[in-house]
């Protein structure tokens, strides 16, 4: 009767598998980590860009109707800022001797107490002393305690005077939250660390045993060998290997293939909500709303770069608001995006055209 060697890989860890999966679990990690840290970080900017703008604007158009009213008092200043609820804190500022010093003369809105305090410029490029001139926006974000704000400088030209309008304006709380970003990135990254770490050690101590186990094989099928030689035992290897390893490559193929429908199907609904989000900011377009409008392109832009349809549309929303300049640069990057197309071509002659 015939002995058989009975050689299980279902007893033998694969090592290639584990390294494979090893190596897939670490790269994953790291680009989920990066592309977070991408769209938090885009995110942010866009923040951090849309709030200046917005102050820009504000302070602008502070600075107009003041010196379009030519006031000489601040009875204007105390009906705009001080029920503004974007307002933090705003007073009159006069120059001293020194560039960097400056005496508060009016509190508009805020504490009193400051009345006749030296206000002191931080700023390398002398900020407040561009404010005595024109408009100027700080983009430096100050916090006092929980409130974050941001400064604007507008210049005052009242009875031969010279004095500065200092706003201190309300940012998003998004903004003070970079640095909680920052810390939980990292508290990732020593996660993933810690796994990587682990994994490693996972690795060798498996290597270590499934080559132990492979010398154990080697052993075992040499002294068979030698027994067949001899012509003392009649040894035969069960078929039974070839099933064992083709029911895991076929269990290994299933769980890629379900691994490749999952991401497709991901990726299909990813397209379709962009694509119910560019349809709704058409709706918008067309409605009038213009600054949903422009929020659902930005947000299809973000996503689909390379979308003519979002630039062109998101410089059809800008135009509409009056923001030419921005609504060219959006026509511009559409007319690259699809040089044959000449709808950007003509809203940018019309745009031209009104400057």
């Amino acid at each position: 009767m015939k002995k058989y060697f009975q050689i299980s890989f279902s007893k033998r860890l694969p090592l290639l598998i584990i390294v494979t999966i090893s190596i897939c679990i670490i790269a994953v990690s790291f680009i989920t980590i990066k592309t977070i840290s991408r769209i938090y970080a885009t995110s942010l900017e866009y923040s951090y860009k849309s709030t200046i703008e917005h102050i820009e604007s504000m302070s602008l158009v502070m600075y107009n109707f003041l010196h379009a009213a030519n006031t000489k008092t601040a009875e204007n200043e105390l009906f705009i800022l001080k029920n503004n609820p974007s307002v933090y804190t705003a007073y009159i500022v006069k120059p001293t001797e020194d560039d960097r010093h400056y005496t508060v003369t009016t509190v508009i809105k805020g504490k009193p107490e400051i009345t006749h305090l030296t206000r002191v410029d931080t700023s390398e490029e002398f900020l407040i002393r561009k404010g005595l001139a024109y408009v100027t926006i700080n983009p430096a974000i100050e916090k006092q305690g929980t409130i974050a704000y941001m400064e604007s400088y507008i210049p005052l030209h009242a009875n031969g005077k010279t004095r500065c309008l200092i706003i201190q304006w309300l940012v998003p709380t998004t903004a003070i939250l970079q640095q909680k970003h920052d810390a939980l990135i990292k508290t990732l990254m020593q996660s993933i660390a810690i796994v990587i770490a682990a994994t490693i050690i996972l690795i060798v101590v498996i290597s270590a045993i499934h080559s132990y186990r492979t010398k154990s094989l080697i052993q075992e099928l040499s002294h068979s060998i030698q027994s067949i030689a001899t012509g003392t035992l009649d040894i035969a290897l069960n078929d039974s290997i070839d099933g064992e390893l083709k029911t895991i490559a076929t269990s290994f193929n299933s769980l890629v293939e379900k691994i490749k429908h999952n991401d497709q199907m991901l990726h299909t609904i990813k397209e379709e909500t962009l694509a119910d989000i560019f349809k709704k900011g058409v709706v918008l377009l067309k409605d009038g709303k213009l600054d949903e409008a422009q929020a659902c392109f930005t947000v299809t832009i973000l996503y689909k770069p390379q979308s003519f349809a979002s630039y062109f549309n998101l410089g059809v929303c800008l135009a509409k608001k009056g923001q030419f300049d921005a609504a060219l640069q959006y026509f511009e990057k559409a007319k690259e995006l699809n040089p044959d197309s000449q709808l950007p071509l003509r809203y940018i002659e019309k745009i031209q055209a009104l400057q």
